[in-house]
């Protein structure tokens, strides 16, 4: 009875060990919808911060209106105001929860009066960046221009004196260290977008990296179960022998299988949603190793249909060595995404 208790025990403690990437994602699931600390909330600047002084700083909104706008730091601040508790995601990974105070975009185009046949709205930065949103999603009820972030002075490495809080779009987006709104009569292509970044940046639950972050975590777990199960009825260890009845050649079949197909279709949706939102794929680290290991998975599948047919008694096959090398690159692949989740480093280019 002791002997059969422990054996769970063991499988469990293999299988909660396994998890822990699927747990690390719930974690970075529930963190989305907390308020993050200023001092915490990531940053990703393509250069230095400006140094802006807010008793000359101004604010320009301009183009193709009737009605030209001015603003210092203490009239715009001013302005009528709201606050919109938004999530500022990066395409990459990283993302940060927080109340943003500011004036409705929608209330300052409508004093400025666009003219017929307005096509965008171009934000631009004092360090030269720019972006832009048509005029349906500027005119959004949600979107604005925030100089407060969590009951505080927009911190400088988030875009004091003014950020862009577009909450229905990826960070690109949101344009920090603004001076000038421009609204013009044509598709305006920011720095990132001229890029081959998406133009509308728009975060929708398909275009989130959710679900391939579940179909990794899950591959995970599969991919452990296989390897196991597969050492339980090799000579190479008797370390997994003691396992459960249950984890015999048909769990061990069924594990190859699923972890073959999660690690595929989170390849598959990944090279897809990568390519939709960046114009590029194999552009991080965290992609090149998961092809690499997607190249691996392919001998080490070849060479598990043979082992079936004829039973290999060597203690290291060439099935054992492909998914071991494919499993542990695998592994790496899930670690360097969470570290691109957090800091948004690790690109090639």
């Amino acid at each position: 009875m002791n002997t059969t208790r422990n054996s769970y025990f063991k499988f469990f403690g293999i299988l909660f060990i396994l998890s822990l990437p699927l747990l690390g994602l719930i974690g970075l699931i529930i963190n989305r919808n907390t308020i993050t600390p200023n001092d915490q909330f990531f940053s990703i600047i393509k250069g230095e911060i400006p140094q802006i002084n807010e008793a000359s700083w101004n604010l320009t909104i301009d183009g193709y209106v009737e009605n030209k706008l001015y603003f210092d730091y203490y009239n715009f601040t001013s302005q009528p105001a709201k606050e919109v508790l938004a999530t500022l995601a990066c395409v990459e990974g990283p993302s940060g929860t927080a109340l943003w105070k500011g004036v409705s975009l929608k209330a300052l185009l409508v004093m400025a009066d666009l003219k017929p046949g307005a096509v965008d709205v171009i934000f631009w930065a004092a360090d030269n960046f720019s972006s832009s949103l048509t005029i349906e999603q500027a005119t959004a009820e949600n979107v604005m221009l925030a100089y407060e972030m969590n009951g505080e002075i927009l911190p400088a490495n988030q875009g004091y004196p003014l950020i862009l809080v577009a909450p229905n779009h990826w960070g690109y987006k949101w344009v920090k260290w603004i001076v000038r709104l421009e609204v013009v009569n044509y598709d305006h292509f920011g720095f990132w977008e001229s890029r081959g970044w998406d133009d509308d940046a728009l975060r929708t639950p398909l275009a989130d990296w959710i679900l391939h972050a579940v179909l990794f975590s899950l591959a995970f777990i599969f991919g452990g179960l296989s390897i196991v199960s597969g050492l339980k009825r090799s000579p190479i260890t008797e370390s997994f022998r003691d396992l459960p009845k249950f984890v015999n050649r048909k769990f061990h079949l069924a594990n190859s299988l699923a972890y073959l197909i999660c690690s595929f279709l989170s390849f598959l949706y990944w090279i897809g949603i990568t390519y939709l939102n960046r114009g590029a794929i194999f552009y991080t680290f965290h992609g090149v190793l998961a092809l690499g290991s997607i190249i691996l998975a392919v001998p080490a599948t070849i060479t598990g249909f043979k082992k079936v047919k004829k039973r290999d008694s060597r203690k290291r096959t060439w099935h054992y060595r492909w998914t071991l090398a494919s499993y542990l690159l695998f592994l790496i692949t899930i670690l360097t995404g969470f570290l691109l989740s957090f800091t948004g480093q690790f690109r090639i280019y």
